[in-house]
């Protein structure tokens, strides 16, 4: 029989009113003379040892199932939080989202998310957004941090994007203070490489990188990354330089893509190629 049983019987009025009419009977026949008092004061160290017993065993249980509705309901409360805070968390990505949108003269439409893709050799993501809902292909993709990359395919009610962070990519940039232009590409790892600027050009840790606007697939101005080093090859005309991108491309949920203007889009509706 588990405790909570023994307790209930235990605490039963019909148990415990039988118990101590027994005993009062009992009490009430043996007489007061000495060979007897003290089996009696035995008994009655008895009955009271085993009563403040009882009240202890139903104390500790009692204290027991208050501990375990305290832990479900600490679980619920720590459960109810993280949901709160997954929501302001969201709310916060979607106003600066908003703030982007607001402050860019563009076009956007907005998408989600919603897995990886399984095309070979190349590192892209699916979007929730396809041809009904105005995405074509090579349309530029963003979020309020900076680039994220290209659309490479469309279909109903989905569309396939070619991050920045692969092999395939390559985009025309500019060093934000020197106007300098130079091509990026990924380096296989966490960082860009900022190739084709030459050793006479200053180039400084921390300077800002943004698309040049020369191809017809990237606006101008829209920030790829921050300079990290810079070193030189006296074997080599050009600098090499690694740059940390703006995105974080291990957090990524909601983007834009940039409807571009309709003089960049041929007769099919696809834009031109960068």
């Amino acid at each position: 029989m588990n405790p909570q049983a023994i307790v209930a019987y235990l605490k039963k009025p019909i148990f415990l009113l039988l118990v101590y009419i027994v005993l009062s009977f009992f009490l009430m026949s043996v007489s007061e003379t000495d060979p007897e008092r003290f089996p009696r004061s035995l008994l009655l160290s008895v009955v009271e040892t085993t009563d403040n017993m009882r009240q202890e065993f139903s104390y500790r249980t009692n204290l027991f199932e208050e501990n375990e509705s305290l832990r479900n309901k600490n679980f619920k409360l720590e459960t109810e939080i993280q949901n709160l805070r997954e929501v302001l968390a969201e709310n916060a990505r979607l106003r600066k989202m908003l703030e982007l949108k607001e402050e860019k003269k563009a076009t956007y439409i907005a998408g989600r998310i919603v897995g990886e893709s399984v095309e070979r050799r190349i590192r892209s993501l699916i979007l929730d957004v396809g041809e009904e809902d105005g995405v074509r292909r090579n349309m530029a993709v963003v979020n309020p941090d900076g680039l994220i990359g290209k659309v490479l395919t469309v279909a109903n009610g989905q569309s396939i994007i070619q991050q920045l962070v692969d092999h395939n990519s390559l985009v025309s940039v500019t060093l934000q203070n020197s106007r300098e232009k130079g091509v990026v590409s990924w380096s296989g790892d966490s960082w860009l490489d900022l190739l084709y600027i030459p050793k006479n050009i200053p180039v400084s840790r921390g300077e800002t990188v943004v698309t040049s606007g020369i191809s017809q697939i990237y606006p101008p101005g829209i920030k790829v990354g921050v300079v990290t080093s810079v070193e030189e090859d006296e074997f080599n005309l050009f600098k090499s330089i690694r740059i940390k991108p703006a995105v974080n491309f291990n957090a990524l949920e909601e983007v834009f893509l940039i409807v571009p203007d309709s003089s960049l889009v041929d007769s099919t509706g696809v834009m031109a190629n960068e």
